[in-house]
């Protein structure tokens, strides 16, 4: 009865007519708040778990659906201001004839600004907020129809933002740790301002089984206002500098695409595709040193050093097109056999030019700027084929087959150059660039009997890049001749996978599974011969199982081992580059009462592979143990009305930063739902 007046209710509220038009309305509203006390590093703690310290509720959701007899209304709504998460969405839709939607969703995402710590003189530096955030925002409007034929056509309009702060590894440089030299540690951020508005436009009729088609249009535009801040040598009275380096380039891109498919027989199916795209870019910034965020740039400012390396006045464009067209079919010579060949080919042409004031500073004592007026300009083409076969067989009972190969040939031509406002250049590089790529798999399914399959995937690539230098002005050695002196790359990849599902018991589901996978990457550079620059090999076991030994208790698990190493001729500084953690979750849930569930969550992040190698350069590797252990209570108080509880722990200890990112924090949570 209480069920039936609240259906009532709101449809009475919802339309005068509603009674009349036998429309039903159901929903929910849940709302709902809690709060996180936390001690140790608050910016780790809120990048580890997206979560901010402090209190935060509000509308946790409100959902709502109207169907009537050929129609439906939809409701959404969210509004958590604690943790910068809302979300308004609506949309009308009249059965098989058309629909209207609109909506707008914000979320945060917190990120730590830490930099890194040299171990042998225990410094680290925190210059700056290191709790640090960036908001994301998506409005949005669609609508479509849908004609008596069955074609559809849609119209979307959407803005999407990036906004606030967040951190990057590239960090500046200090002479505080003494005998060492100078190491990279102080930490810097990111402050982005970012906005693309997107339009498209689709028109399909995908309504039969033997022949469908589609085109579409998207049009976007994107303009950035980014900023990097770099801190060289902080608290040093004599080289104490900030770095701010901008980015306010903005694009315009415009694509069209299309398809078309059909069956051609029994046997054969025919589709084929293309999408035509053109990008322009205004490019413009500068990176400027000076003893504050966003300076001018002045020739003497304070506290410059030789080397201070910059530009500002940059005014550039670059111009994409691209083309890439694909055919494919499917063919099917006799029962149990599938054969899929496919041709793909894109073309690419890129244009860009870019003038700029390039400043530096001479040596000491007077440390004077050195300021050049600078143009480059580059060109690139590219032509790309490929083919691929995919070949599949049913035939033997409990048993599947299949196989693929794919062959890539690329071809192209960059040329660049740069010269100064004197007309004499210094850069004139003509570069050819020949691709080719090869790749094999196979795969093999055994079902051996009800409850117990095997699987098995195995591909080996090859992939090798030449590289041939036509023409090129620049020193055999020095920083202008990279990367042209690199003629060859080569790259080749082993991997195999098996997976077993077991189901013993209709209590008992087990799943097992083994990755493993090698590359390699060998280069050759003009007058020295091939040499293996790399070796990656990597192990991956997991294992998941679901128990439900009665109908009140389930338990859920899952472990994930991985072991990761990289080898190169590089050792003395890097050592293998061990990359090897465990990943382990448990969930267990219990039927109390009839009105009372408990549910348990815990899961492990486990690393140990820190490498200090802090006398001789960065130290790699990483030490971590993360866990989290959370209990909810759920209690069902009526058929409309249900309690949530829930309790959590998180805890983090980072070897790798000698416990500066360590952290401890509870999260305690409560939510009531109402369901009409």
């Amino acid at each position: 009865m209480q069920s039936f007046r609240s259906c009532a209710l709101w449809a009475l509220l919802l339309s005068p007519a509603a009674l009349l038009a036998q429309t039903t309305v159901s929903g929910v509203l849940s709302v709902g708040g809690g709060t996180v006390l936390q001690d140790g590093n608050r910016a780790a703690f809120q990048e580890a778990a997206q979560q901010k310290k402090g209190e935060f509720g509000g509308l946790e959701a409100f959902n709502l659906i109207r169907e009537g007899k050929d129609d439906v209304l939809k409701f959404e709504a969210r509004a958590l201001p604690g943790l910068d998460d809302y979300r308004l969405f609506g949309r009308y839709e009249k059965t098989e004839k058309y629909y209207v939607e609109a909506g707008f969703e914000q979320f945060r995402v917190w990120s730590d600004g830490s930099g890194g710590y040299f171990r042998p003189t225990n410094t680290s530096f925190s210059i700056f907020n290191e709790d640090l955030h960036l908001d994301r925002s998506k409005l949005w409007v669609e609508a479509g129809v849908t004609l008596e034929n069955a074609t559809t056509i849609r119209l979307r309009y959407q803005r999407s933002t990036r906004e606030g702060t967040k951190s990057t590894t590239i960090w500046g440089d200090t002479n505080a740790v003494g005998k060492y030299g100078t190491r990279n540690i102080v930490p810097g951020f990111y402050d982005l301002d970012e906005t693309t508005d997107l339009v498209t436009f689709d028109v399909a009729n995908e309504s039969q089984e033997t022949q469908k088609w589609a085109v579409g249009a998207r049009y976007s535009t994107t303009d950035l206002d980014d900023k990097r801040y770099n801190r060289r040598r902080p608290l040093e009275p004599s080289a104490d500098r900030i770095i701010t380096s901008k980015d306010t380039t903005s694009n315009d891109l415009f694509a069209t695409h299309g398809y078309y498919l059909r069956q051609v027989t029994e046997k054969l199916t025919l589709s084929g595709g293309a999408m035509i795209s053109k990008l322009d870019t205004n490019i413009s910034g500068s990176r400027i040193y000076g003893q504050s965020y966003d300076p001018v740039f002045d020739p003497a400012y304070l506290r410059r050093q030789q080397r201070d390396e910059g530009f500002y006045d940059l005014d550039g464009s670059a111009d994409i097109k691209q083309t890439v067209l694909n055919l494919n079919a499917v063919y099917v010579p006799r029962k149990n056999w599938s054969i899929r060949p496919s041709l793909r080919y894109e073309n690419l042409h890129q244009e860009g030019m870019s003038q700029f004031v390039e400043t530096n500073i001479g040596g000491g004592p007077k440390f004077a700027a050195i300021l050049e007026d600078l143009e480059g300009e580059s060109q690139r083409k590219w032509d790309e084929f490929t083919e691929a076969i995919d070949v599949r067989y049913t035939g033997l009972p409990n048993w599947t087959f299949s196989g693929a190969a794919e062959w890539l040939q690329g071809s192209g031509n960059l040329e660049e150059k740069e010269r100064d406002e004197a007309g004499v250049v210094s850069i004139d590089r003509d570069t050819d660039t020949e691709r080719n790529t090869q790749k094999y798999s196979l795969n093999a399914n055994w079902y051996a009997k009800p409850g117990l399959t095997f699987a098995a995937q195995y591909y080996y690539k090859i992939r090798n890049n030449d590289y041939k230098s036509v023409r090129d002005n620049t020193p055999a050695t020095g920083g202008d001749r990279f990367p042209a002196y690199i003629t060859d790359q080569d790259f080749k990849t082993h991997d195999l996978n098996f997976r077993v599902s077991w189901r013993p018991t209709s209590q008992l589901s087990l799943v097992t599974r083994y990755d493993y996978q090698q590359s390699k990457t060998d280069s050759a550079v003009v007058a020295l011969a091939h040499i293996e620059s790399g070796r990656f090999t990597s192990h991956i076991l997991s294992q998941s199982v679901t128990w439900s030994p009665t109908a009140r208790l389930f338990v859920t698990g899952s472990v994930n081992l991985t072991y990761d190493q990289i080898k190169t001729p590089a050792y003395e500084f890097v050592k293998y580059g061990d990359n090897n953690y465990i990943n382990a979750t448990l969930g267990a849930g219990y039927v109390v009462s009839q009105k009372d569930d408990v549910f348990v969550d815990y899961s492990l992040y486990r690393s140990s592979n820190f490498i200090d190698n802090s006398y001789i350069t960065l130290p790699f590797g990483a030490e971590q143990k993360q866990q989290a252990g959370y209990v909810t209570w759920k209690r069902r108080q009526s058929e409309t009305l249900i309690y949530t509880v829930k309790y959590g722990y998180i805890t983090n200890d980072d070897v790798t930063w000698a416990g500066l990112n360590d952290f401890n924090a509870h999260v305690i949570y409560a939510k009531v739902q109402y369901l009409f």
